[in-house]
This record gives C-alpha cells, structure tokens and sequence, in this order.
C-alpha cells in the first residue's frame, strides 16, 4: 500500500501551507522531521534538522532572506521544529495562540476580576479563588488571567447570605477594620 502524502499543512499561526508543488525528496524532508517529532527526538536535533546548515529548507543557501523564509518547505520545517519544542516544554506557545485564548472572553461586561468579585461578595481574592477551586463559583482561566461571571459572583453572595445568621452578619459589618 503506498503511503499517502500530505498536500497541506496548518501552521500554528492559522496559515494553511499548500505542499502540493514540494518535490517529492522535500517531502520526503517533512516526513522524516515528523516522524522525528513522533518519536521524542531532542528539540535542539529536530531544529537543527530542520533549519540548520545543510538543511534542505535552506535551499543551498547560507543565510534566510525573506523570499526563503516564506517559502512553503522552511515554514513547514520551521512548524515541525515549533510543535516538536512546545510539546516537550522547551519553548512557549506563539502569541497568537494567546489571542485566541482572549477571543474567547466576553466582552459585554459580564465577567469581573477576581479582586471585583471579592469586593462585591464581601470576601477576600483568597477566598475568590478557594470557591473557584471548589467549583463554587463559574471562572474563566485566560492565559494567566482569571475572570469571574458577575451573576456567578451575586448568586454566591446571595448563598452566603442565605446562610448564614443575620446577627453574625451585622456583627462582621459593625466590626471597624483595623489598617496599620
């Protein structure tokens, strides 16, 4: 059974690549630098592969200019080389996988920072994210940012006001805080 080969490619940046016009021996370049990804060789080995001197993504050339650089067999070399890095932890994700991630978020008002959803429940950002952790309260993790749903946050507080005694809440009100 012949191996079937790929014609396309999706970068980590959304482009998608046509290989169409590869000769085969380039494709036969990319095939070998996956299956190098597939089977966990170092990132540094795979990279320099890829793109190092004598790489066939460098086409005979010493140095990248913009026209190699933009070539099909290069960014699809340099894409194997990436993945190959991001997934043993060597190198982070490109920005634009963060945009997408940020995409993601609301942006009509419905979702608060923690430190707003620990002023309007009464409670402290500790607090927020224990009842986070919990599953208490509807978060949103966006890279290294959490967001709470506001209805969440009220519902909560409506909960914790519905539990407990209402002398004990008037108590915790009347007590000054005391600011060094």
């Amino acid at each position: 059974m012949a191996k079937q080969t790929v014609k396309k490619r999706n970068l980590l940046d959304g482009r998608s690549l046509d290989l169409g016009a590869l000769e085969a021996r380039q494709r036969a370049f990319l095939a070998d630098l996956d299956k190098m990804a597939r089977q966990g060789v170092s990132y540094f080995e795979i990279y320099r592969t890829a793109l190092g001197p004598g790489s066939p993504a460098l086409q005979g050339r010493g140095r990248v200019d913009r026209r190699l650089a933009e070539s099909p067999l290069y960014l699809a070399a340099q894409d194997i080389a990436t993945r190959a890095g991001i997934a043993q932890g060597l190198i982070l994700a490109p920005r634009h996988e963060r945009e997408r991630e940020r995409s993601k978020a609301p942006t009509d008002g419905s979702m608060i920072s923690v430190t707003q959803a620990a002023v309007l429940i009464g409670i402290t950002r500790a607090a927020v994210y224990k009842a986070i952790e919990r599953k208490a309260l509807a978060a949103l993790h966006i890279g290294n940012v959490t967001v709470v749903e506001r209805k969440a946050a009220l519902a909560y507080k409506g909960g914790r006001e519905a539990t407990q005694p209402r002398a004990a809440r008037r108590a915790r009100r009347a007590q000054p805080s005391a600011h060094i």
